[in-house]
């Protein structure tokens, strides 16, 4: 069994819902989630999460440097956010998976989790917050998480139900 997991993907991909069925599946082990820190930080200031991309530089560099300390000192870790597969690219026995999945479908599952916005709006919002964080990555870091090379395992979640992900993942991880 693989040490890490890292689950990357756009935003209403479907990677927190995975990490949390595998977390499901492995309880000894613990979730972290680059999103969740970014959102509880976006809650505490006033600031909409969809602001995420725009925190700033020193912001950005320093969660992510908490985040790969993470995955080099711990191990039984799931870890979850856009840039992870990327941050664990040098990493060993560490399983990195990207959740890919089409924007109307993305679209669709925001608008079921988010009140107030019209599928439409869900759709547009998302559109522009992956353009967002392409721009922001490609700005810190002069990559596109995108990129199948920093993967070894890619998922088309619109194809598949939570429990599938999640095995599909735990399989690759040796589970």
């Amino acid at each position: 069994m693989k040490r890490i997991i890292c689950i990357s993907g756009d935003a209403a991909s479907g990677k927190t819902t995975a990490a949390r069925r595998v977390l499901a599946r492995l309880p000894e082990w613990r979730m972290v989630s680059t999103g969740a820190r970014f959102r509880d930080y976006c809650a505490r200031h006033g600031l909409s999460p969809q602001q995420i991309s725009h925190l700033g530089d020193q912001l950005h560099r320093d969660a992510d440097a908490d985040m790969l300390q993470v995955l080099r000192e711990e191990s039984g870790v799931i870890a979850e956010g856009r840039l992870v597969g990327y941050l664990a690219r040098e990493l060993p026995d560490t399983l990195r998976v990207y959740c890919q999945c089409p924007l109307p479908v993305r679209a669709e599952r925001f608008h079921g989790r988010e009140a107030g916005f019209s599928v439409e709006e869900s759709a547009a919002l998302v559109a522009q917050r992956d353009e967002a964080d392409r721009a922001n990555f490609r700005h810190l870091y002069g990559i596109d998480y995108h990129d199948p090379i920093y993967y070894d395992l890619v998922l088309d979640t619109s194809q598949m139900d939570p429990d599938q992900v999640a095995e599909a993942i735990l399989a690759a991880a040796g589970e």
